[in-house]
């Protein structure tokens, strides 16, 4: 029996580009998982904005591809997604991971016409010890410090940041529970060293709100945190908006109520929605 429905659905997909090579240092490949907006009919030369997303692996080697389901939502909402490697603490420490978000985020705007990317639109994301980079490559390229051209590369303007349950200030680390299967606090391993409480100098320099000054602009900011999370405080994202706050910067602060560490909560309509407006604000 022929039957016909009447169907709603996003005209807008997506396609994966996997393993895209964007750096070689010393023989460690670090790669990009690549999630592009596409259109079966488009114009020649539609651009769209690019988050580089950083995935959460207490600053070890991460797992890029678990989470490719859920970002693929925002290419949905016409937005380039680049999943971003970074070198892991084990083979190279802070600030290692800013230098290779700088690499990525060059690597793009070189192949930005390949990409269907708008050069002009680079933020930065991550979640966990990735929002905590993101937000610390923003901060610091902001104040001249291990900034792209530390390694070797052009300037680019980052546009915004959006970090989710991001450990903001390391020394704040140190008050929380470690995990029972942890044998080392991951902030000591990030920043070389066997107890951060020793070195609360360098653990500044890695943190977040030393770099929040009235008088230097930042990016915009966009910050998420699930109100019942037991491994990342909440007390990170509360005390950096403060902190914005406070300095006149740009700054959301989303809490999720109810929601732990991570999960599906980060990728609710609500929440991609307020990405999406982030993202597409000059529109």
């Amino acid at each position: 029996m022929l039957k016909k429905i009447s169907v709603t659905y996003n005209e807008t997909e997506w396609l994966y580009a996997p393993e895209e090579l964007y750096c070689n240092i010393d023989g460690c490949q670090r790669k990009l998982q690549l999630i592009i907006p596409y259109r079966r009919e488009w114009e020649e030369d539609t651009r769209y904005p690019v988050v580089l997303y950083v995935p959460g692996a207490a600053w070890h080697r991460q797992e890029m591809y678990n989470d490719i389901p859920k970002v693929c939502k925002l290419a949905e909402h016409e937005i380039v997604i680049a999943m971003v490697q970074h070198r892991e603490c084990d083979i190279a420490i802070f600030p290692a991971p800013i230098e290779d978000i700088h690499r990525a985020a060059c690597y793009l705007v070189e192949n930005a016409q390949r990409f269907h990317i708008d050069p002009s639109r680079i933020f930065l994301a991550g979640h966990s010890a990735g929002g905590h980079v993101a937000l610390m490559t923003a901060f610091t390229k902001a104040n001249g410090v291990w900034g792209p051209e530390t390694v070797g590369m052009k300037d680019y303007e980052i546009k915004g940041v959006i970090a989710q349950a991001a450990p903001s200030d390391l020394m704040l680390c140190q008050k929380e529970q470690l995990p029972f299967w942890m044998k080392k606090r991951p902030t000591a391993e990030l920043l070389g060293v066997e107890r951060v409480e020793e070195n609360p100098e360098l653990a500044k320099q890695a943190s977040c709100e030393m770099y929040i000054r009235e008088s230097l602009p930042l990016p915009p900011v966009i910050l998420l945190h699930g109100d019942q999370d037991c491994i990342v405080s909440v007390e990170h994202s509360r005390n950096l908006y403060q902190a914005l706050k406070d300095k006149k910067k740009s700054v959301e602060y989303y809490e999720l109520e109810g929601v732990g560490h991570n999960g599906n909560a980060f990728w609710s309509e609500e929440v991609l929605e307020i990405i999406r407006d982030f993202c597409y604000d000059e529109d």
